[in-house]
């Protein structure tokens, strides 16, 4: 089958929409989990692993359902095999014997999809977070170097002129606290970059360079 056939198929573009519904639901996944780190998060090969499994496995499912049952070429089956993949399908178990007698007891071995999709997901969060913790902490070596007081300005500057509401006595929190000046100014860092993203520390470190 050459490429322009596939393409005219009807059921190459009705998996691609299962698939890419699985993509989704991984991407909601990292969003979920890094937040205002996820565009950087998906510039690693932690998130396209994650990604691409979820839209292979949902785009596999939906071919085997079509394969059982030819009437389910449609959009909204392929849809609907999209969006119910993390919910349902995840959570089957694939049964690899069955035992002939229904004796009290007797297991059957199975492999349940959920355990490893847990698997390849907390591989692939670790490898993200792995990533981004290195170059959070270049970012907060960098942000060390000035004094305290000009991070916490301007963490109390970033607050005020947050267009959200921005709890403002979590700056204080980590000043009251009972460590030293380094491990303040690596938490205000960190307040800063959850907060306002990593660019808003970088501009910080900008600032201060030029004054």
């Amino acid at each position: 089958m050459t490429l322009r056939s596939l393409l005219e198929h009807q059921s190459f573009w009705l998996t691609a929409i299962a698939g890419s519904m699985g993509g989704i639901w991984a991407l909601s996944e990292i969003i979920g989990q890094f937040r205002t780190e996820t565009a950087r998060a998906l510039r690693t090969w932690g998130a396209w692993m994650l990604v691409l499994f979820n839209i292979v496995a949902a785009a596999v499912i939906y071919l085997l359902i079509i394969g059982l049952a030819p009437g389910a070429r449609t959009w909204p089956t392929a849809l609907a095999v999209g969006l119910a993949w993390p919910t349902i399908f995840r959570n089957a178990s694939l049964k690899l014997s069955q035992p002939i007698t229904d004796a009290q007891g007797a297991n059957s071995p199975a492999i349940r999809l959920e355990e490893v999709y847990g698997n390849i997901q907390k591989l692939a969060l670790q490898l993200i977070n792995g990533v981004l913790t290195r170059q959070r902490t270049r970012l907060l070596t960098e942000a060390l170097r000035f004094e305290l007081g000009d991070l916490e300005r301007y963490a109390r500057r970033m607050i005020a002129l947050s267009p959200q509401q921005v709890d403002a006595t979590l700056i204080d929190k980590v000043l009251e606290r009972n460590i030293d000046d380094e491990a303040k100014k690596a938490y205000l860092a960190a307040l800063v970059m959850d907060t306002f993203t990593r660019s808003a520390l970088d501009d910080f470190i900008r600032e201060k360079r030029k004054g």
